[in-house]
């Protein structure tokens, strides 16, 4: 049966790290090295144990998946996994992320470890990740990324 109401199936763009589509994703557990935002890239430790925010010179290993619901009433800093949690690391499929510059449709990613923003002219590229839609600086875009 195909999909006729979208919304009845994925929550509209909300938030970084949020799938854009159930389709076929993956997404691998790791320990938390330090704290690493919802939609952020991220990297392992020097031991391979652990993750942590990409930083210059590393490599990505995946996007960081949305997991809470902030509670807006007592405003908590709750969008991030914190230190020893376990976290999901998606690999493979769609998932919103935070535009660091205008960017297009089609264009390869790559992650600014500055500002933890994607771009096209960031300084580490994502080997098979792709913006699938347009979106100018600090708006959510929806990034494909196809990691081993």
């Amino acid at each position: 049966m195909p999909i006729t109401n979208y919304p009845d199936y994925m929550q509209p763009a909300g938030k970084a790290g949020q799938l854009s589509s159930y389709q076929d994703y993956t997404a691998d557990t790791y320990a938390v090295e330090q704290t690493v935002p919802f939609g952020a890239a991220v990297q392992l430790n020097t031991t391979g144990t652990a993750i942590k925010p990409i930083a210059t010179g590393g490599t990505v290993i995946g996007i960081a998946l949305a997991q809470n619901i902030h509670d807006w009433v007592e405003k908590k800093d709750d969008q991030n996994y914190q230190v020893g949690e376990p976290a999901a690391i998606v690999k493979r499929g769609r998932i919103f992320v935070v535009a660091g510059g205008d960017v297009i449709n089609g264009q390869a990613v790559k992650v600014d470890p500055a500002t933890q923003k994607f771009t096209v002219d960031g300084e580490i590229g994502i080997n098979g990740a792709v913006f699938k839609a347009n979106a100018s600086a600090n708006q959510l875009v929806e990034i494909e990324i196809n990691l081993p």
